[in-house]
C-alpha cells in the first residue's frame, strides 16, 4: 500500500463511538508508518488507517477501549479504506446518549443474529431503569466478550460458540411465556424483570469461564451461581438508587432459585420459578436436540442423560385436530 496514492471520496464520512478491537502497524511502499485499526459496534465493523504524521492517537490503548472517531473515505488501486481524521477517548457524556448496547462489537459475536436479538430486546424495554442496569451490566464489563463468545456448557446444552448468549436470550424469551401463561394479568412492568433475569441467569460464567468455556481461576474456586451478584453487582448498586424494589427482586430471583435453594431463602415470588423452570427446558430442549439428530424415534443420549422419541407416525391422527365437546 502507498499512503500517498489516498484519494478522497467526496462526502463521505464515517462518525461514532466504536470499541477497539484490533490494532497494528505497517510501514507503506515508501517506510511511511500507519496503522489498521478495526472498529466495532453492534452494528457493523470498520477497517481504518491511521497516518502517523497526520493523526496522534491516544496513548496506552488496550482492547475494546471505547473511542469517538470521524474518518474520511478514501480510494487507492480501486479500493476503498478509511481515513482516521480524529480519535479520542469516548467521554461518559458521550456514551450516556448512546441508545442501549450500542457499543457491544459485532464483530465478537459468533452468531450475529442473536446479538441483534438481544439490542432489539433490550431497547423494547419500557423500563428506563432497567435498561440502564443492562448496559451497567454488559457495556462496562471487562469480560463482555465472553458473554458474546462463550459456550453455555463444554460438554453438553448449548456447547458451541455463542451458546451461552443463546441459551440466555431462551430462557428470558421462555421466562415471559410461562408469566404469560400462567398470570396473564401479570404487569408489563414484571414481566420486563422477569425477561432480564432470565437473560442475566448465568452471568456469572462470565468469570467462571473464558471465551472457550475453561474455567477461570475464579471457576475453579467458585459455582458460577455464586457470581451472579457480583458480575451484576454495578447494575444493581444502579438500581439500588433508582428501583430498589426490582434491585431486591433480581437479587432473590438469582439465588433462591439455585438448586436446593443454596443461599437458604425459599422462592417468595412466581418469577423465580419460572426463571428456574425456563433454564433447565432451554438445556434440556438442546440436549434432546443433539441426543435424537439422526434418529426420528427411540433412545439417544446426551453423555450421562437418556433421551427418548415415541413412534407415533401413522396412527392417524387428523381427525383429533378438531376438539371434543362436553
Amino acid at each position: 500500500m502507498t499512503t500517498n496514492n489516498l484519494r478522497p471520496v467526496a462526502d463521505a464520512m464515517l462518525n461514532g463511538t466504536f470499541r477497539l478491537t484490533g490494532k497494528m502497524s505497517h510501514f507503506d511502499e515508501h517506510g511511511r508508518p500507519y496503522q489498521r485499526i478495526r472498529l466495532s459496534d453492534c452494528n457493523q465493523d470498520h477497517e481504518v488507517i491511521a497516518l502517523a504524521d497526520a493523526l496522534t492517537l491516544p496513548e496506552r490503548l488496550s482492547h475494546l477501549d471505547l473511542l469517538t472517531v470521524s474518518a474520511e473515505a478514501y480510494q487507492f488501486n480501486g479500493q476503498s479504506a478509511w481515513q482516521l481524521t480524529s480519535a479520542q477517548r469516548s467521554t461518559n457524556e458521550e456514551l450516556v446518549l448512546l441508545p442501549a448496547l450500542q457499543t457491544l462489537p459485532r464483530l465478537y459475536c459468533p452468531k450475529p443474529e442473536y446479538l441483534d436479538r438481544l439490542v432489539s430486546s433490550v431497547r423494547s424495554l419500557q423500563c428506563a431503569p432497567l435498561q440502564e442496569f443492562v448496559k451497567c451490566v454488559l457495556e462496562y464489563s471487562p469480560r463482555l466478550e465472553v458473554f458474546l463468545k462463550a459456550p453455555a456448557s463444554t460438554k453438553y446444552h448449548h456447547n458451541e460458540p455463542g451458546g451461552l448468549l443463546k441459551h440466555s436470550l431462551e430462557v428470558a424469551r421462555n421466562t415471559v411465556v410461562m408469566c404469560r401463561n400462567n398470570e396473564p394479568e401479570m404487569s408489563r412492568e414484571l414481566q420486563e424483570v422477569a425477561y432480564i433475569a432470565g437473560l442475566f441467569h448465568d452471568i456469572g460464567k462470565v468469570y467462571a469461564y473464558d471465551i472457550h468455556g475453561k474455567p477461570t481461576g475464579q471457576g475453579m474456586l467458585f459455582d458460577h451461581a455464586d457470581l451472579t451478584l457480583e458480575a451484576c453487582a454495578s447494575g444493581l448498586a444502579y438500581l439500588d438508587h433508582t428501583a430498589p424494589d426490582i434491585a431486591q427482586l433480581l437479587r432473590h430471583i438469582w439465588t433462591c432459585a439455585s438448586p436446593g435453594a443454596r443461599y437458604g431463602a425459599a422462592p417468595a415470588i412466581t418469577l423465580a420459578r419460572y426463571v428456574r423452570d425456563a433454564d433447565g427446558q432451554s438445556a434440556m430442549a438442546d440436549n434432546q436436540r443433539k441426543a435424537m439428530k439422526s434418529r426420528l424415534s427411540g433412545f439417544g443420549s446426551v453423555g450421562n442423560n437418556r433421551y427418548w422419541l415415541p413412534v407415533l407416525s401413522g396412527l392417524g391422527l387428523p381427525h383429533l385436530q378438531a376438539q371434543p365437546h362436553g
